[in-house]
C-alpha cells in the first residue's frame, strides 16, 4: 500500500513537472492583470498593474532557499501538505517546489491548527524558501492571479518597495489558532474589533498649561496589542480659553477595522493668583519706615485683579506670632528680622497665594574702641596677650568684643596678617624692629562701618649670632685630594638669635700647611699644597660688634689618585724584525707632579699569547701579528690607583713566499689513474705556510680538473703542473714553479682474471669488433619499431576504446528507466517546504 503511494506520487510529480516544460512560448508570459515583485531583503511582496502602478503591499517571510529571478505561476492548491508534514491554505506555486501560501497549519483543514510562533514572525525571514502570507494575502493572490503571472524574485531594499512595509497583526503567544484575517466562517476574530480606552485621560485641563491630547489614550488592535501610536484624532483645546472642548479619538489596525471614541475636555483656572512688587528681602536701617503697598498687585492666571483681596500680616524680630497688619506704613523700631506675609485668594478655586518679604534692621555706625595703648617696647622672642584689655561696643550698646579682629605686621613685611584666637592670646615676637598691632571691628549691618587702631611695638635682639658650618664643602671634606676645589662659603649661614640673616658679613681665614695666612674673597679656593690647611670662619652682630661668633675647620690634603703616563705613541705597524726602545719619551707623574717614571712597568705581550715583562731597553719583533704593549704605574702613597696605557704594534712579514718540490724532476704516471699533486709540495712566507695554488694543463693549454689536490690523467701525453704561493699579507709577493708529468696509456691485461675495467669499460663482442661501423648503427635501426608498425598499434587501440564505450553506451540505456524514476521522487521532494 505504502508503495503504491510512492508510486501515485512520483507520476503525479511527473506529470506536474512534463506538464511545466511542456507550456508553450505563449503559456511562459504573464496572465492576468498583475504582476508579483518578491523582496527577500524586506520581506515584502508588491502587487503590480500590467502597467507598473503598484495596487498593494503584503508583508511576508522568505526564506535563504527562497530562489532569485523571474518566473511564471504554474500551479494552485486550496490544501496542501508541506514538509513536517504541515499544511498550507490557498497555495500558488512559484517554481519548483517553492510556492506562496498561508502560515503552515499542524493538522490538514483544521482552521484552528495554525502555527502562531511562525505567525508571529511574519515581516522577517523564517521559512526554507516558501513565501508565507496571511491567509487573506494568500487568498488574494490565489483568487485574483491566474496561472501564469509573473513572479520577481528579488534581493532589494526597502527602495524597491513602492507602498512600504505593511504591519502584521499580533496573535496570541500559544501554540496554535486561527488566522485572524482567514474570512472562513467560525472565525473567532470575525467579530473581533479594535478598541480605545480613555480612562486614563485627565479631562480638566489647567489654563495655560501645554496640553497632550494622546495623553492618557490606549489604544488596541482587534487582537488586544497596543497600537495607540496608531491613534489619530480631530478637534482641540484651547488653554488660553476657559470652557468645554471635544476631540474624536479613531485607530485602524492591520485587519483593516476601526475603533472610535469621545472625549470631553474642560479648561478650569486651577492656578494660584499671583502677587508681584514685593521684594524677598531689604535692609533697613533701626527705627526707619516702610510703605507696604507701594507697587503691590494681585491677579488670577486669568488676568483678575485681586489686588484689593490682599491682605498683609507681620511677624517682628524675637516673635513667632504674626499679627495683621492694616496700615500702610511699618516703623522699624528693632534690631533684627521682620518678616512681612502678604495673601490672597483665588475666588475661582479657593487657592491661597502667600509672599514673604524679608526685612533686616541694624544699626550700621562704626563700633567704639577701648584699652589699646598707641606704642610698647619688648624684647625679642618675649610672649603677649593682645587682647588682655581691649573691648568694643555698637552705638546703640550692643557689645561686639567678640568681634574684635587683630592683625599684625612683623618688620619687613608689607601686609598684615590675621590673627586667630590662639595666636594673639599668646603672641611672640620673633623678629627685631617695629610690629604694628591692628585692632579691628565691623558693624554686623554694616560692612563698610569698620572701626580701626594700631599698636606699634619695638623690638631689639643683641645676642651673639648663629653661625652654622656643618652644612658646608669644608665640613663635608675634611680630607681631599691634592688640586681639589671647595667652595668655602658655600651651605656656611650665619643668623642672628632673632633670625636676621648676616651671612654676607661672615670672614673667611686660611692657613696652608706653610702657615701662610690670608683671607679668603673668592669663591672656590684650590688646596695645592700636601699637608693640613686651617680654615676659620668669624662674624659679628650689626648692632653690637663685641657679639662676635667663631668656628675653625681643618682640611687635610693628600695625592692619591692614579698617576699619569705621557709620551706613549699611538699604534704603529712595523716589519719583521724591527728594533723598538719602548722607555723612549714615556714620562709617569704623580697629579701632584712628582716624577715616577723609575717605577713604571712595561709588559709586552706577543701575538703567539705569551706575556714578558720588559727588562731592557730595546725590543725585537720577530712575531708576525699584533703585540700589545701595556705600560703600567701605581702611585706609591696608594698602591690601588694604577694608571695603565696600552699601545699595539702590527707586525707583518712582506717577504716573497719559498715553495719547495721534494721531487721536481718530470714524472711518469699512467693514464686513468689518480695522481696528488700536492704530494711533496710546500709552501712558507719565513716560518709561516701559506696556501698553493695548482693549475694543471694539457700538451693544448687546456686546463685539467683538479679536486682536493687529486688529479685523474685521462689521456697519454705530456701535463704542465704549475704551483703559485702569494704572501697573504702583500699580494704583489708571490712564487710560482712548474713540474712536467708524462702520461702513458694503460697496457692490457690477459688472463683469467682479466674481466671487466674499473672505468667502467665492457669489451666488445667478438662479432662487433670487426663490424663496420655503417653497419652497426643499421642494426641498432633495425632494432627500432618502425612508425607504420606503432600506428597500427595506436589505430587497433582506438577501435578497441571505442567498442568499450559502445559498450558502456548500451549499458547506460538499459539504466535509463531507474534514473527517471529517482528524478521524479526527487521533484516530489522539491514540493514539500522544509519547516
Amino acid at each position: 500500500m505504502r508503495r503504491n503511494k510512492f508510486l501515485i506520487s512520483a507520476i503525479l510529480c511527473f506529470l506536474l513537472v512534463f506538464s511545466f516544460f511542456a507550456m508553450d512560448k505563449k503559456e511562459a508570459h504573464a496572465a492576468g492583470n498583475y504582476w508579483l515583485q518578491v523582496n527577500k531583503g524586506t520581506n515584502v511582496v508588491t502587487v503590480f498593474r500590467n502597467d507598473g502602478t503598484p495596487e498593494r503591499a503584503f508583508v511576508c517571510s522568505v526564506g535563504s532557499a527562497t530562489p532569485i529571478g523571474t518566473f511564471y505561476t504554474p500551479n494552485k492548491y486550496r490544501w496542501h501538505e508541506l514538509d513536517g508534514p504541515s499544511y498550507g491554505q490557498y497555495c500558488t506555486r512559484i517554481v519548483a517546489g517553492y510556492l506562496f501560501h498561508s502560515v503552515w497549519y499542524y493538522r490538514n483543514g483544521d482552521y484552528a491548527s495554525q502555527s502562531y510562533v511562525q505567525y508571529n514572525k511574519l515581516g522577517t525571514t523564517a521559512s526554507h524558501g516558501c513565501v508565507r502570507l496571511t491567509v487573506a494575502d494568500a487568498k488574494w493572490i490565489y483568487d485574483n492571479c491566474p496561472l501564469g503571472t509573473k513572479v520577481t524574485v528579488l534581493y532589494g531594499s526597502s527602495a524597491n518597495d513602492p507602498l512600504g512595509k505593511p504591519a502584521a497583526i499580533k496573535v496570541p503567544n500559544v501554540r496554535e489558532g486561527w488566522d485572524p484575517t482567514d474570512p472562513a466562517p467560525g472565525n473567532p476574530y470575525s467579530a473581533a474589533m479594535p478598541s480605545i480606552n480613555v480612562s486614563g485621560a485627565n479631562t480638566t485641563v489647567s489654563f495655560g498649561s501645554n496640553f497632550n491630547p494622546l495623553a492618557g489614550i490606549v489604544a488596541r488592535d482587534s487582537l488586544g496589542n497596543d497600537i495607540s501610536g496608531s491613534l489619530a484624532y480631530a478637534g482641540s483645546v484651547n488653554t488660553r480659553q476657559l470652557g468645554d472642548y471635544r476631540i474624536t479619538y479613531r485607530v485602524t489596525d492591520a485587519l483593516g477595522r476601526t475603533a472610535y471614541a469621545d472625549v470631553v475636555y474642560s479648561v478650569k483656572d486651577m492656578s494660584k493668583a499671583t502677587i508681584s512688587g514685593v521684594k524677598k528681602s531689604l535692609k533697613k536701617e533701626y527705627n526707619s519706615t516702610l510703605n507696604l503697598k507701594k507697587n503691590v498687585k494681585a491677579k488670577a492666571i486669568t488676568g483678575l485683579n485681586l489686588t484689593n483681596k490682599i491682605s498683609i500680616k507681620v511677624i517682628t524680630p524675637g516673635s513667632k506670632k504674626e499679627k495683621t497688619y492694616k496700615k500702610s506704613t511699618l516703623k522699624f523700631n528693632k534690631l533684627g528680622t521682620y518678616r512681612i506675609n502678604y495673601y490672597v485668594t483665588n475666588p475661582a478655586n479657593g487657592l491661597v497665594t502667600k509672599v514673604t518679604c524679608k526685612v533686616k534692621v541694624s544699626d550700621t555706625k562704626k563700633p567704639k574702641f577701648s584699652g589699646i595703648r598707641s606704642t610698647r617696647t619688648k624684647e625679642y622672642n618675649s610672649t603677649m596677650n593682645l587682647q588682655s584689655g581691649v573691648k568694643a561696643k555698637l552705638v546703640s550698646g550692643k557689645n561686639m568684643t567678640s568681634k574684635i579682629v587683630i592683625k599684625a605686621k612683623a618688620p619687613g613685611q608689607k601686609s598684615y596678617k590675621k590673627l586667630s584666637s590662639k595666636q594673639y592670646k599668646k603672641y611672640k615676637f620673633s623678629k627685631t624692629g617695629t610690629y604694628q598691632i591692628e585692632y579691628s571691628v565691623t558693624n554686623p549691618y554694616n560692612k563698610k562701618a569698620v572701626a580701626k587702631k594700631v599698636m606699634k611695638v619695638t623690638v631689639k635682639d643683641t645676642k651673639k649670632p648663629v653661625l652654622n658650618v656643618t652644612k658646608g664643602e669644608v665640613a663635608k671634606n675634611p680630607n681631599v685630594e691634592f688640586g681639589t676645589k671647595l667652595k668655602l662659603k658655600s651651605s656656611v649661614t650665619a643668623k642672628l638669635v632673632s633670625g636676621k640673616n648676616v651671612t654676607s658679613k661672615i670672614v673667611v681665614t686660611v692657613t696652608t700647611p706653610q702657615n701662610s695666612s690670608a683671607k679668603f674673597t673668592g669663591t672656590e679656593y684650590t688646596f695645592n699644597q700636601v699637608g693640613t690647611y686651617k680654615i676659620s670662619y668669624t662674624v659679628a652682630n650689626p648692632g653690637n660688634k663685641k657679639a662676635v661668633a667663631k668656628k675653625e675647620m681643618t682640611v687635610t690634603v693628600k695625592d692619591t689618585k692614579e698617576p699619569v703616563i705621557t709620551g706613549v705613541s699611538s699604534d704603529e705597524n712595523v716589519e719583521f724584525g724591527t728594533k723598538r726602545n719602548l722607555r723612549n719619551g714615556v714620562i709617569a707623574k704623580l697629579v701632584s707632579g712628582e716624577d715616577i717614571t723609575s717605577r713604571m712597568e712595561i709588559t709586552v705581550k706577543a701575538p703567539n699569547g705569551t706575556s714578558n715583562k720588559l727588562t731592557q731597553t730595546e725590543y725585537v719583533f720577530e712575531q708576525v701579528g699584533t703585540y700589545t704593549i701595556v705600560y703600567t704605574v701605581a702611585n706609591p702613597t696608594n698602591v690601588q690607583a694604577v694608571a695603565q696605557v696600552t699601545k699595539r704594534i702590527v707586525v707583518t712579514d712582506n717577504r716573497e713566499p719559498v715553495i719547495t718540490i721534494v721531487n721536481d724532476k718530470p714524472t711518469e704516471v699512467t693514464a686513468g689513474t689518480s695522481y696528488d699533486v700536492l704530494e711533496g709540495v710546500t709552501a712558507v712566507v719565513g716560518q709561516t705556510s701559506v696556501t698553493i695554488n695548482v693549475t694543471v694543463t694539457d700538451s693544448n693549454g687546456q686546463n685539467v680538473a683538479v679536486e682536493n689536490g687529486m688529479v685523474t690523467f685521462a689521456e697519454e701525453g705530456t701535463y704542465k703542473i704549475t704551483y703559485v704561493a702569494v704572501n697573504p699579507n702583500n699580494a704583489l709577493k708571490t712564487c710560482s714553479k712548474e713540474v712536467m708529468v708524462i702520461v702513458k696509456p694503460q697496457q692490457d691485461v690477459t688472463g683469467d682474471a682479466a674481466t671487466q675495467p674499473e672505468s667502467g669499460y665492457t669489451n666488445p663482442r667478438p662479432e662487433e669488433i670487426n663490424q663496420p661501423e655503417d653497419e652497426a648503427i643499421s642494426q641498432d635501426e633495425a632494432n627500432v619499431p618502425s612508425e607504420v608498425d606503432n600506428q597500427d598499434e595506436v589505430d587497433n587501440q582506438d577501435e578497441a576504446n571505442s567498442q568499450d564505450e559502445g559498450k558502456q553506451s548500451e549499458i547506460k540505456d538499459i539504466e535509463e528507466p531507474e534514473t527517471l524514476e529517482k528524478s521524479l521522487e526527487s521533484e516530489k521532494e522539491l514540493e514539500v517546504e522544509e519547516v
